[in-house]
């Protein structure tokens, strides 16, 4: 007897593949003002990790040229193409662009995996790597202090590095949408 492998192409209630989740993204990023309602950051935050386990699902982007997976317990990174930073073409929402570009691409990937995860089981399992959620930037030194925007809006200590939730959406979009293009560019 074959085994059958549903997936959201079989069974779907309209959202079927990673361009129409990254169209959903979009939508929700709209919501995300500087006073976002709770229920639109969790719609966000949850919508973006996902869409990186669509991703490397529906490529199989592992055999692609310049492949994308989140982290292994033996590879502690993002593995992501490196023309990612290509993607990046407003870096305004990037903290500091010259401390590496596609650290923050990973970082943000990162903080949307582990929120996504807490908001699933309840409980912070990211070895504390996302120290604090506050309305308030966290200012602690003269890095911090010329490196974190002080917009209203909701920000994040990730591995000591300062993240609105603007910021984080405005990586998260570029590069989902440029990897997207990317994939779709390769099938």
């Amino acid at each position: 007897m074959e085994k059958s492998n549903k997936t959201m192409e079989h069974l779907s209630y309209g959202i079927a593949n990673p361009k129409e989740l990254l169209s959903k993204l979009k939508h929700d990023a709209e919501k995300l003002d500087a006073a976002p309602h709770p229920y639109d950051v969790f719609n966000f935050i949850i919508t973006a990790a996902v869409l990186s386990e669509w991703i490397q699902k529906f490529y199989l982007s592992e055999n692609s040229p310049q492949p994308f997976s989140e982290p292994t317990k033996k590879r502690k990174s993002w593995l992501i193409p490196d023309l990612s930073i290509k993607w990046i073409a407003d870096l305004s929402c990037v903290p500091n662009p010259d401390n590496g570009v596609k650290r923050h691409i990973e970082n943000v990937l990162s903080i949307c995996a582990h929120t996504a995860n807490a908001s699933k089981h309840f409980h912070w399992r990211d070895k504390n790597s996302i120290n604090t959620i506050s309305q308030d930037p966290p200012i602690r030194d003269w890095y911090d202090y010329f490196f974190t925007s002080t917009d209203p809006d909701l920000y994040l200590d990730f591995q000591g590095e300062n993240y609105g939730l603007q910021q984080i959406k405005g990586i998260i979009l570029q590069f989902y949408s440029g990897l997207i293009e990317y994939l779709e560019d390769l099938n």
